[in-house]
Parts: C-alpha cells; structure tokens; sequence
C-alpha cells in the first residue's frame, strides 16, 4: 500500500510539472507575437510588458514543480521505508511470538515412547525442570554393578552376555564405565553388540556376565571346591580306583571353569568336590 502510495504520488507531481512545462512553452510563444507585434507597431508596450511577466511567471510555476516534484518522490520513498520498516519489526515481533509458541511444543532429538511423566497439565513449572522421560525403545542399555576390585579390569568396548528371563543369551559390550565408586561397587553400562531383542521394557532385569580375558588352546577343569580347599597348589588326579594328590598351578578362573597352568596333561581326570574327606593323605582309593 504505502508503495502504491508512493506511486500517485510521484504522478501526480509529474502531472503538475507537465502542466506548468506547457504553460511556460505557451507563454513563450505569446510573448514572441507580442514582440513581433509591437516591433511593427501593432501592440502596445503594455501588452508585451504583461506577456514579460507572464514567461516569468510560468518560468518560476515551472520551476516551482520541478522542485516540488522531487520533494514528493523524496517524501513518498521515505514514507514508504518507514511502512517497510514498521512492517519488519512487526514481522520481527509476530516471528519472536510464534518461536515462544513453538518453544512450548517438547521435542525429543530421537523417536521414542514417553516413559515417566514428572510434571501434570496446567501447573507451572520452573526453567530447566523435568517435564517427562521419553524412552529409546531401539537403544536399551544395561545398567550393573561391579565390585571394585574388578573396576581397574574394565573398559569400554569389553565383550559381555547378556541373558534375559527366557535364557536366551545376547552379545554386548561396555559402553561407559562410571569414574566413582559407591559403596565399594561401581556403576557400569552395557550395550547389545548385535541386533537388540524385541520385547524389552524398562527397567527390566537381566543377567550379564563380562568377559574380563580370553585363552585359547589351554588346559581346564570344572570349577569346583577342591580350588579353595587345596590353597589353589593341589589337585586329586584319577587313575582307575584310585585318587593320588598332585601340585598344581591354577591360572584365570571363570564362573564354571579354571584354567590348569602346569601339572595336569589333557585327558587326565581330577576330582572337584569331596577332597575335604580326603585329609593329608597322598593316595586314597575311590569308588
């Protein structure tokens, strides 16, 4: 609007100049027929006087226009950049409105399903306070607690599995490790390796174990009592019905199994529990 004001404007100052260019070129040509008149006599000295003043007078109506003319453009474009102005900072006003208002619509940065709602409709809450959980139902971690002994044996990436309440195991991996320790245990996350299984929920329990080392090609019994009884330096070796005690060296030991460093030879067979009842004795007969 204030454009097309500006527009009748500059024409309607064009109009007017026009119109005083027209009549200064009408009285330049009466004045010259006056001239000519009164050089043969035929006009008065008045009536050429009179077509004098009128030349001037358009001349200064002409120039009057002119000026008149460029003031108006002047004053219409400024009008109109004052509109186009006030329209920015109106635009400006309305654009900082519906950001407050979009502000008010919560968006997670990843899809998920709302867990845990903190905060109820119509009550205020304060800046920054929690509102709701959203859950990422595609990037479920397992949260454990390590004794700390074994903390110093963790890092990220380390292998684990995972087993759920079906028996089914998963593979995974630490993902974090928590730098503080909390009542002589500490905080520990891990994550599946491979495709996540359906059907988890949270907070849900689970049952992981951590690889900790690998050995490969190495020589292992059960697990059993007799690593504990023996100070970890025996072992009862089985030959037909009878049982003979011999020095050993356990090496890493698992939940199940105990790797034998020295002192047994594959194949042979030992016994893991009951060596209580065996005593100091080197040899005993077994059944």
């Amino acid at each position: 609007r204030a454009a097309l004001d500006a527009t009748l404007a500059r024409a309607t100052a064009s109009k007017v100049t026009d119109q005083a260019a027209i009549d200064r070129q009408a009285a330049a040509r009466d004045l010259e027929r006056y001239q000519r008149g009164f050089d043969g006599g035929a006009v008065p000295q008045v009536n050429l006087a009179k077509a004098q003043d009128d030349l001037k007078k358009a001349e200064i109506t002409l120039q009057h226009a002119k000026s008149d003319a460029a003031l108006q453009s002047q004053g219409a474009d400024l009008d109109a950049r004052n509109k186009r102005l006030l329209a920015n900072r109106q635009q400006a006003v309305v654009d900082e409105v519906q950001r407050q208002v979009d502000a008010l619509t919560l968006r997670a940065p990843f899809d998920g399903q709302v867990g845990q709602v903190q905060a109820t409709q119509h009550t205020q809450v304060a800046a920054n306070a929690p509102i709701l959980g959203v859950v990422d139902l595609s990037r479920f971690e397992i949260e454990i607690k390590v004794p700390e002994s074994f903390a110093r044996d963790l890092a990220i990436g380390m292998p684990s599995q995972l087993t759920s309440g079906s028996g089914q195991p998963f593979p995974g991996e630490i993902s974090a490790v928590s730098p503080e320790v909390v009542n002589g245990e500490v905080v520990a996350r891990i994550r599946f390796s491979d495709k996540q299984p359906e059907g988890l929920r949270q907070s849900q329990r689970m049952s992981a174990r951590i690889l900790l080392d690998t050995r490969k090609d190495v020589v292992k019994v059960e697990r059993g009592p007799f690593v504990e009884q023996s100070g970890g330096r025996y072992a009862w070796v089985v030959n037909g019905s009878t049982a003979s005690r011999r020095p050993v060296q356990f090496g890493v030991s698992s939940l199940g199994e105990v790797e034998i460093v020295s002192g047994l030879q594959p194949g042979e067979k030992v016994v893991v529990s009951g060596t209580d009842l065996f005593g100091d004795a080197e040899r005993v007969s077994i059944n």
